[in-house]
């Protein structure tokens, strides 16, 4: 089991989501506890869901806007330091939701903000054993591993691992619901209530085998765990394995989100430009 616990030296974390929602979803444990800790936690985001939506008169501008500010809004939710900034630091890659590319300048892009910000901790989707064939989430995921693996090994951080992954190898104990219920709230477009129970019964379902393995009695209470993949470079650490390999099958071809039609129409109709002008601030 981890444990993210107040240290000497002030620890960073760097989180890597393909949309905004995606770090409240998944990565919810790591970032209130390591905020709690008060160590320095940012958030990096390729997209803002320009086709968060099926309703084309929303898509672009107009979605992209209401996800960013919910975005902030649950940015703020995270906390606050004395003179009123936010604890949870954001950062945008500025890419176009659908349409994150994975070639070389995008790996390189990611690789010289992960420099930039120089964190103990990464996390970024995993995609190879995942949950979710979302476009975007394999974009990100393939660019984020790769610039990891191009680092040289003392450029990388202590601890790298893929969020959404169906074989999780590192633990955090599942602490603080009633704050992450109250941020995963500011994704209010996004989220019901009746989704907020569905989010957090599908992450538990979907790494069910390790849940009860990881599972401990707290103040009389059951204590689940929210599951993390360590980032390795041998491919046969990417292969799904016993009941995961039943899960992966069912997603691997399920973009979540990502309907026939949802991508449509081009960005270029939206009057969308797809490269981002400049480097990750």
């Amino acid at each position: 089991m981890f444990k993210i616990e107040k240290s000497v030296k002030k620890r960073k974390v760097l989180i890597v989501c393909p949309h905004p929602d995606d770090g409240e979803a998944f990565v919810s444990q790591l970032g209130i506890q390591s905020i709690k800790a008060g160590w320095d936690v940012h958030q990096v985001i390729a997209t803002c869901d320009e086709y968060g939506t099926p309703i084309n008169e929303f898509k672009g501008e107009r979605i992209s806007r209401i996800r960013r500010h919910e975005m902030l809004t649950a940015q703020k939710r995270y906390g606050l330091d004395s003179n009123g900034k936010p604890l949870l630091t954001l950062h945008w890659m500025d890419y176009v939701d659908g349409y994150v590319p994975h070639n070389k300048a995008a790996v390189n892009r990611l690789q010289k903000f992960i420099l930039k910000i120089n964190p103990d901790v990464i996390i970024g989707p995993d995609p190879f054993i995942y949950c979710d064939g979302h476009v975007d989430h394999m974009a990100v995921g393939k660019n984020y591993f790769f610039a990891l693996k191009q680092l040289k090994q003392e450029e990388r951080p202590k601890l790298m691992l893929f969020f959404q992954t169906l074989i999780p190898n590192i633990f955090l104990p599942k602490l603080f619901s009633k704050e992450i219920y109250y941020i995963r709230e500011a994704h209010r477009s996004q989220w019901s209530r009746r989704m907020l129970r569905i989010v957090e019964i599908f992450n538990f379902v979907t790494q069910i085998s390790f849940q009860f393995k990881n599972l401990t009695i707290r103040a009389d209470k059951l204590q689940f765990v929210e599951g993390y993949r360590r980032v390795l470079f041998n491919n046969e650490d990417h292969i799904p394995r016993g009941i995961a390999k039943i899960f992966f099958y069912i997603f691997k071809d399920t973009p979540l989100g990502c309907e026939e039609g949802r991508l449509l129409p081009h960005p270029k109709a939206l009057g969308i430009d797809l490269i981002p002008p400049n480097d990750i601030n």
